[in-house]
């Protein structure tokens, strides 16, 4: 099988999009397809990540329409032998790129674009589930049409759950052109560390809350800092990431008074993040919605007990009061009343990590890549597609 990948984000870029499409296409490799990688990059002349297949690059300092231009001129060149276009990224374009070449596609989803560009924008937005039915303004309206075309032209939409599949089904997408394939762990994550000896390194002498996130609002990390007072008063908040809110966050943080009481670490290589965590007595992610959380898996895999909201693909990877405890969005006293418990209570916690721990079976690497092989074959023409995971309950697949 011939499979051309187009990505906005490709080593040595960093990121969740950057590792799964890299890592998708040396396993695929590995197995005998013929593989090759159209992606953006700051600097395309940038050599430091070698692969074993083409990666052509379009130049990201462009602007918009030039490099929607050069992306679909280079997939017209590099993708005209292709039995397959797997789009991972630079969507719009891609489409229609393999639309005039008449190519087999396959388009994954991992959220509404549509709505998080409009929460960057500062547009006033509702929550995203609200988003899906109501009207909005001219300029929003136009990226979710334009959203609705890329997905509604793919032959397949690939999700990392059932989630997502309902956002995409609602755009219009038939059910049967939808496919939930769960995201996985690249690889084992391993830490070499106690508890102790991880806070001892990180100076962290202190009951540790941590948060690992990128710093959008849609994160609510603002809610966490609001809800410090209310925690043990010797705890602290551990924040690691960055992203456009952090200068709002750190002013929001001396505003209440708490600057003491909060600790931004800033973007941490990804190796480093299981350090953290093993150090972290009680994790928590305050999100407003989740495609299906890397995050969480990697905090299951390290065994840290988890608090978070109940909301979007966390039903999937969360059972409540089993593999973690799940709050109600906005509700900031059950989300500290949570947190507290489980500071008071390391046992309970440790109960929960255990069984998070040993429910992790489903999210490996090796499942994610043989059910994306099939769909790319299928969509080849060489086997049919795999059932798609069975819902135990709305919105929720194996937690």
């Amino acid at each position: 099988m011939n499979i051309c990948f187009i990505t906005n984000i490709f080593p040595p870029d960093i990121g969740g999009p950057a590792t799964y499409v890299s890592h998708l296409a040396e396993e695929l490799h590995e197995r005998g397809h013929t593989v090759a990688v159209i992606a953006t990059a700051d600097d395309p002349a940038d050599t430091s990540a070698v692969f074993p297949f083409p990666v052509y690059k379009v130049s990201r300092q462009l602007p918009v329409w030039r490099r929607y231009l050069s992306l679909i001129r280079t997939a017209l060149r590099v993708a005209r032998t292709a039995d397959v276009i797997y789009v991972n990224g630079a969507d719009l374009p891609a489409i229609i790129a393999s639309k005039l070449l008449r190519k087999p596609r396959a388009l994954k989803v991992v959220g509404d674009f549509a709505w998080e560009y409009a929460i960057r924008h500062n547009w006033d937005v509702a929550h995203i589930d609200a988003f899906q039915t109501e009207r909005h303004a001219w300029r929003v309206e136009i990226i979710r049409n334009l959203q609705r075309f890329y997905a509604r032209n793919a032959h397949i939409v690939i999700t990392p759950s059932n989630y997502v599949k309902s956002l995409v089904v609602g755009w219009g997408v038939p059910d049967e052109r939808v496919q939930v394939i769960y995201n996985a762990l690249t690889e084992a994550v391993r830490v070499d560390e106690t508890e102790e000896s991880a806070k001892a390194r990180l100076g962290f002498d202190f009951p540790t809350v941590m948060t690992v996130a990128r710093l959008y609002a849609w994160k609510n990390v603002d809610q966490l800092i609001d809800l410090v007072p209310q925690l043990h008063p010797d705890a602290k908040l551990v924040i690691v990431g960055d992203g456009p809110e952090q200068a709002v966050l750190e002013q929001r943080a001396r505003d209440q008074g708490v600057a003491d009481r909060v600790v931004f670490v800033g973007r941490v290589p990804h190796a480093q993040v299981p350090l953290y965590l093993r150090a972290a007595d009680v994790f928590v992610l305050n999100t407003q919605y989740e495609g299906l959380s890397h995050t969480l898996l990697e905090v299951r895999s390290v065994g840290v007990p988890i608090v978070t909201t109940a909301v979007g693909g966390n039903f999937e990877v969360i059972e409540h009061g089993k593999t973690g405890i799940l709050t109600p969005l906005d509700d900031l006293a059950a989300m500290a009343a949570a947190i507290n418990e489980l500071l008071a209570a390391p046992e309970e916690g440790a109960r929960l990590s255990a069984a998070a721990g040993a429910g992790l079976d489903y999210f490996v690497w090796s499942r994610l890549v043989a059910e994306t092989e099939a769909v790319l074959q299928r969509l080849a023409g060489e086997q049919p597609l795999p059932k798609a995971p069975q819902q135990r309950r709305e919105r929720e697949g194996p937690a």
